[in-house]
């Protein structure tokens, strides 16, 4: 199962790299919680509701930065349901020019092939020492 958990991850990331709502859509668990770190670029720190996180990732991310995509560095599964995910998040600020290089961690947990929850954190670390673990 933590390949496979892994793999939905994957598969996410990738759907929104291609800008594939649809295959997002199938990979979101419809009571999905996202907590962001994104809030001084975005003005958000936790988005709800399959629907909110779509609209959020599809819309909201776009209309304020441009080209946004990431780049995923690692992912590892941590048991439990649990993904580690480390990428960088490129893009412009659409309004400012200003280029958008952040590195993100996330614990993203999996159940029956869904995404239930993602918490973002400022470093690989913090990432897992919220999930419990360490290095």
């Amino acid at each position: 199962m933590s390949e496979e958990n892994v793999e939905v991850v994957r598969q996410g990331i990738d759907a929104v790299n291609r800008s594939d709502r649809a295959r997002a859509e199938q990979l979101l668990h419809p009571d999905v919680e996202w907590s962001t770190v994104l809030r001084p670029v975005l003005g958000v720190e936790t988005v709800s509701g399959r629907d909110a996180v779509l609209r959020f990732g599809f819309e909201d991310i776009p209309e304020a930065i441009e080209d946004f995509h990431a780049e995923v560095e690692e992912l590892k599964d941590l048991g439990e349901g649990r993904v580690l995910l480390v990428a960088r998040y490129l893009g412009r600020g659409k309004s400012s020019g200003i280029e958008l290089e952040e590195r993100i961690s996330s614990i993203h947990t999996v159940r029956d092939r869904m995404i239930v929850s993602v918490r973002d954190y400022p470093g690989r670390q913090e990432a897992l020492e919220a999930a419990g673990l360490s290095e």
